[in-house]
């Protein structure tokens, strides 16, 4: 489910928007996380191109964002990585782009 992406067809890749993630959302590949009570979904369109910045080491890694929701706590952004696997992280830990840049490797 959490393969590697092909960057030719990024745009196609299975997102959630206009409502919280639930458990299926997750175990159908459309999410990555889902918060119990209180979150809503962001208002922007996916998928969006990101890079995940860790904050530590600066290390820089592209991915793709395929759910934004804003919870009490923060924002959160769900990608899926180039190389396959998921992560989360906050909008503070992430740049986004609506097109892949030469991070990607174009």
């Amino acid at each position: 489910m959490w393969d590697e992406i092909d960057l030719a067809n990024w745009k196609e890749i299975p997102c959630i928007t206009g409502r919280p993630a639930t458990e299926e959302d997750i175990e159908g590949g459309i999410a990555v996380f889902a918060i119990p009570f209180g979150s809503k979904p962001y208002d922007i369109e996916l998928p969006l191109c990101a890079i995940q910045i860790d904050k530590e080491s600066n290390k820089r890694t592209p991915c793709i964002a395929i759910q934004i929701e804003e919870a009490d706590n923060g924002v959160f952004v769900g990608v899926r990585y180039l190389n396959g696997g998921n992560g989360v992280g906050t909008t503070n830990e992430f740049e986004l782009f609506f097109e892949p840049n030469e991070e990607f490797g174009l």
